[in-house]
């Protein structure tokens, strides 16, 4: 096992250093990681976590430590070779909150963070288009589950969303309410939260309802402060379940337009629910039909503006259990 050896550097340095140390929302977000972590990392982990390279990352740990906000040492390899020097958080550090945006250097940080402010009133476009984000990470990677079992579908979208969220993990489940909590995804949106929390909390609910319908568990999802909670919502009982599909017949007749749900549902499971936009006249009315005949049901209709502005009404079906 590799074993670690810390130094103490020079005290903490006073507020004016502590602030300026924590003045780069990147620098700020890797001394969280080496807060919650406890465990000393290496500019290379630490560049894996937040997507940079090393020497970028060995950069802002080196400012951190200068600061005094953490502790340097080696870790020794059990392979052996050359020490690996490991940062680690001060325990006596000061808080993070209340972060500035210099001017100047930060311009283009400061104009991404304008943007994501604001975007605060857009927070349902944004976890749309974050589910959909979801769903694609889940069809490129990670299937299904077998049946129709939430922690099976839980443990497929944590992985498929750990190719953009590395940190994301299953915090808890409880089988009794069929409720998880899934925790990291607040890593890679920090900055987004660090701006304005409920946009990072839309983003969050977005992805992990997308992997989830997509995974075969459509839920209803919450977030505070990127801890994201998730409940089965297998009838969409006190909340509008995610559809597992989409067809899009803005452009069709309705005739074709239930042709092309008909062979979607084909491949849906029982339980499943499916999602067409149409914007042709009596649509809803011919859906309905079919619905009925096939013995689907219809659980939501409503005119929507998808995220290009785009109208069109959005007909939620849920495929009939036992076909």
């Amino acid at each position: 096992m590799s074993s670690v050896a810390l130094s103490a550097l020079a005290p903490p340095g006073g507020d004016d250093a502590v602030t300026r140390a924590l003045s780069v929302p990147t620098r700020a977000g890797i001394y969280r990681r080496l807060r919650t972590e406890g465990s000393p990392l290496s500019a290379k982990e630490v560049a894996e976590s937040f997507g940079l390279h090393p020497n970028v990352a060995r950069n802002h740990l080196d400012q951190l430590a200068e600061a005094g906000l953490v502790i340097t040492g080696s870790r020794k390899h059990r392979a052996g070779g050359r020490p690996a020097k490991v940062y680690v958080a001060r325990e006596q550090a000061a808080p993070t909150r209340d972060l500035q945006i210099p001017p100047g250097s930060q311009l283009a940080v400061h104009t991404i963070v304008q943007l994501i402010a604001g975007l605060s009133e857009h927070t349902e476009k944004l976890a749309l288009l974050a589910e959909e984000q979801g769903r694609k990470l889940v069809a490129a990677s990670a299937g299904r589950a077998d049946s129709r079992d939430f922690q099976a579908a839980a443990v497929i979208a944590v992985e498929a969303l750990r190719a953009a969220f590395p940190e994301v993990r299953l915090g808890a489940y409880d089988p009794s309410s069929d409720r998880i909590v899934v925790e990291g995804l607040e890593v890679g949106l920090r900055l987004v939260g660090e701006v304005d929390g409920a946009v990072g909390d839309a983003l969050a609910v977005g992805f992990l309802r997308g992997a989830l319908a997509a995974a075969g568990a459509p839920a209803r999802v919450d977030a505070r402060g990127g801890r994201v909670h998730a409940e089965l919502d297998e009838a969409g009982i006190g909340g509008m379940p995610s559809a597992v599909a989409t067809v899009d017949a803005r452009t069709e007749t309705y005739q074709r337009g239930v042709v092309q749900a008909m062979r979607t549902m084909v491949d849906l499971r029982p339980g499943d629910h499916l999602e067409v936009l149409t914007d042709g006249p009596g649509s809803p009315a011919a859906y309905a039909r079919w619905a009925d005949r096939a013995g689907h049901q219809v659980v939501d209709v409503a005119r929507v503006r998808d995220v290009k502005g785009r109208a069109g009404v959005r007909i939620l079906l849920r495929k009939a259990t036992g076909r």
